[in-house]
């Protein structure tokens, strides 16, 4: 079969790229005055209270991005407690998650750590303006409220800590996905970097689209390498469409004539990669199915279709379930979404198919999600002990349609 090889570079100029930028909330640069934000705190009887940077003057401020999933990020905050106990008003250590409170207050409860202050950032802003991919994140604010660190917990200790406090110059390494930033490090003070370093400075600047078939020695594959960045390594087109509308296998149909060319054979698997500038990346999608659709006849569609679905309904007896998973932590942040998005991701469960709520309740209601994946018994019964049943049905419901426009169903 012919290559397929198609690839597209769209430089962006300099003034799409300053009206981006500017159009973004200025962010923390190394060696400058952090721009002020303000935290939910959670205060000891459980409450929560905003805390902007600006009441922070006059103390070192140590910032720590966590989740309770992260394993380096545990022993992390029990080393910023007993520096926190160590050091007192002299400095403020807040651990900030964006997990849900339910996470958060469970391992305050179990952990303790009664010196560090932890905040949520269920809307993602202070993630999105201390711009990271990776935790644990550490963010480093001094006395005058300038940033002095992006860098990884273990760079924190009793002497750096001390001489931060005694305004002494300090050296640090920065954390690994900013070091491809260029900054003249001569003195290893950070107030003397030449160009301070602007963190969420879009990296992707340019439009790369590169489609080609099969390549040998490789497996199926989907790499989300970022939200602006996709790889598809040898996957047929049903499923790259599938990926690309966030949709599960359950509430794909193919209309085509042949479905033998959609298969996982070698000649029918194809390689995609997708890059996209930062300020195009909720369009990521559109990008790639435009492609697709320019060089296939398969086209595609959202569209209700009466199919034969799981439903999640209301039982008479009442769910008793209140159990601890591995961590020794109670899971009581997960919701019937996460319970729909479990059964459909384990199609044996029940069926492969589409699951629908008509228990009444809202799709966010909390559930006990990691006893129920854990308990060994039918699905049935696992739903009862939630105060749920499960029911085989007719219903509507919207499905992802690829089809090819010459496609003649059989009952026609």
């Amino acid at each position: 079969m012919k290559k397929l090889l198609f690839v597209a570079f769209v430089i962006l100029t300099n003034s799409v790229y300053a009206q981006t930028f500017m159009a973004q909330t200025d962010p923390p640069m190394l060696g400058k005055v952090c721009p002020e934000f303000s935290m939910s705190v959670i205060m000891p009887n459980r409450t929560e209270k905003k805390l902007a940077l600006s009441e922070l003057r006059g103390k070192v401020v140590v910032i720590e991005f966590w989740a309770t999933y992260c394993g380096p990020c545990i022993p992390s905050l029990k080393h910023f407690d007993k520096l926190q106990a160590q050091f007192g008003n002299a400095v403020k250590f807040i651990a900030i998650s964006e997990e849900s409170r339910e996470k958060i207050d469970a391992f305050m409860l179990k952990k303790g750590h009664d010196n560090i202050s932890f905040a949520t950032d269920l809307n993602r802003k202070l993630n999105d303006l201390f711009y990271h991919h990776f935790i644990p994140h550490t963010v480093v604010i001094d006395q005058d409220g300038v940033v002095q660190a992006f860098c990884s917990p273990d760079e924190i200790d009793q002497f750096v800590i001390g001489k931060l406090i005694n305004r002494e110059p300090v050296s640090f390494t920065m954390k690994h996905e900013y070091q491809e930033a260029s900054y003249t490090q001569s003195t290893g003070v950070l107030q003397n970097y030449d160009q301070p370093i602007i963190i969420n400075k879009p990296k992707n600047q340019t439009y790369k689209i590169e489609f080609s078939n099969y390549k040998e020695g490789y497996a199926t594959e989907f790499i989300k390498e970022s939200s602006t960045e996709y790889k598809f390594i040898n996957c047929p087109l049903t499923l790259i469409y599938q990926i690309l509308y966030d949709q599960k296998t359950s509430r794909v149909l193919l209309e085509v004539n042949d479905k033998s060319k959609y298969s996982f054979e070698n000649q029918n698997l194809y390689c995609l990669e997708l890059s996209v500038p930062d300020y195009l990346s909720k369009n990521i999608q559109e990008v790639g199915l435009q492609q697709l659709e320019s060089l296939f006849p398969l086209k595609s569609k959202l569209e209700a279709r009466n199919r034969k679905v799981f439903s999640i309904q209301k039982s008479d007896l009442q769910g008793a379930i209140n159990s601890i998973d591995s961590t020794g932590i109670i899971q009581k942040g997960l919701k019937i979404k996460d319970l729909m998005n479990y059964l459909e991701s384990n199609p044996q469960l029940v069926g492969n198919l589409p699951i629908i709520n008509e228990s009444g309740l809202p799709d966010n209601t909390i559930l006990d999600l990691d006893w129920f994946q854990n308990y060994p018994d039918s699905i049935e019964n696992r739903l009862r002990t939630l105060g749920l049943r499960g029911e085989f049905k007719m219903a509507d419901i919207t499905c992802l349609v690829l089809f090819e426009p010459n496609f003649v169903s059989k009952s026609e």
